[in-house]
């Protein structure tokens, strides 16, 4: 009897688009819990729309905005037509996709009105620039190291990595609103993966598509002439 390998295939390909959206639906209905309540108790207070307030109420609507769509993008992206097949790939980009939310477990800081608010604008343009991001990514979005298609427009004409850069806009902002010596060292580690995911993924674009050697030849990784 021959074994049921096309079936186990999408038996995992199943799993994996099902495990991260209800995670990532998880999380959205848990900050939009959290807005609705911030919203309340702000009102109930009968307290003025402060500039404080308007750059809260804006960072957390664009995270949820995130969280939304990666929600939607896991379960609706295209069969994968390479991926990588390390162990160690695979836990690295696990790792540097939910690493970065053990920051947010930490006491938040006690920050002035003025340092408060240049977090969260750093937060909110990191998360707006990386809707965008992944608005061009659409369907080929991944969590591994897989390739789908090769996008190459929007922010991808530009450097090859964009979402990846933008991730990281927003989380420095998070990172400042919970900055302490442990979440630092946590989130040099997050840098630190999310970078050899960078690495994983080229290798295996290059090999799904040859136009890839091109593309990478005109394409900075993350800053243009710089890396």
């Amino acid at each position: 009897m021959k074994p049921d390998h096309p079936n186990r295939i999408k038996l995992m390909d199943m799993i994996s688009r099902i495990v991260p959206s209800a995670f990532f639906l998880f999380v959205v209905v848990l900050k939009s819990t959290e807005l609705y309540t911030f919203l309340k108790l702000h009102y109930a207070a009968n307290e003025p729309a402060s500039l404080k307030f308007l750059v809260d109420v804006m960072s957390r609507s664009s995270t949820v905005c995130f969280l939304a769509l990666m929600t939607i993008l896991f379960f609706v992206r295209l069969e994968p037509v390479g991926k990588a097949r390390s162990l160690v790939s695979r836990v690295m980009a696990i790792a540097g996709t939910f690493f970065v939310a053990l920051v947010t477990l930490f006491p938040r800081a006690n920050l002035s009105m003025t340092q408060s608010l240049v977090a969260s604008l750093i937060s909110i343009t990191g998360t707006i620039l990386s809707i965008v991001a992944l608005a061009h990514l659409g369907r080929s979005f991944s969590l591994m190291a897989e390739a789908r298609r090769l996008v190459t427009t929007g922010p991808y004409r530009i450097v090859r990595h964009p979402l990846y850069l933008f991730e990281e806009v927003a989380s420095i902002g998070v990172l400042f609103q919970f900055f302490s010596s442990y979440t630092a060292m946590i989130f040099l580690a997050h840098v630190v993966i999310q970078l050899q995911r960078m690495k994983n993924e080229e290798g295996v674009l290059e090999k799904a598509f040859p136009e890839y050697q091109a593309y990478k030849a005109t394409t900075a990784r993350v800053i243009p002439k710089l890396y």
